[in-house]
């Protein structure tokens, strides 16, 4: 064996393991990074839907706790909304004030649901309908 021809295979052999090492890298790195995104999403995911939720359960307690909307009841409604709503999209947003001002023209509770989860999800169209959940009414006082 010459020297030259050993020199030749070992610098070869070098030169492509590190090609190979870079490449193989490179992609555990793109691969990597797709799923640290993924993770944000969804836990963003969660915390608006958490939003949302909080949003909504104190926005209907008065209700099923059967007492007025008073100004304590008021003011936990609007602290749970100031603490929340920096966490919503604008298109949450949009779908949650006229809802909670009691518009005429806002979408019901279970149609909120449906939209927000549509929202959250990145769905073209909703994949429930408001029908198809459930809701437990407040039991009246006999």
């Amino acid at each position: 064996m010459d020297w030259s021809s050993f020199f030749s295979g070992v610098l070869g052999a070098g030169l492509g393991g590190g090609i190979v090492t870079l490449y193989l890298d490179h992609r555990f790195s793109i691969r990597r990074d797709r799923l640290r995104e993924e993770r944000a999403t969804r836990l963003k995911q969660r915390e608006a839907t958490a939003a949302v939720v909080e949003i909504i359960s104190e926005w209907v307690r008065p209700t099923y706790l059967h007492t007025e909307f008073d100004g304590e009841a008021r003011w936990r409604l609007q602290t749970t909304y100031w603490k929340n709503i920096l966490l919503l999209d604008k298109e949450l947003v949009g779908l949650l004030c006229p809802r909670l001002a009691n518009d005429p023209g806002a979408v019901d509770t279970k149609e909120l649901i449906a939209q927000a989860r549509r929202i959250l999800l990145g769905l073209t169209a909703a994949d429930i309908q408001a029908s198809e959940l459930n809701t437990w009414p407040p039991e009246d006082e006999a």
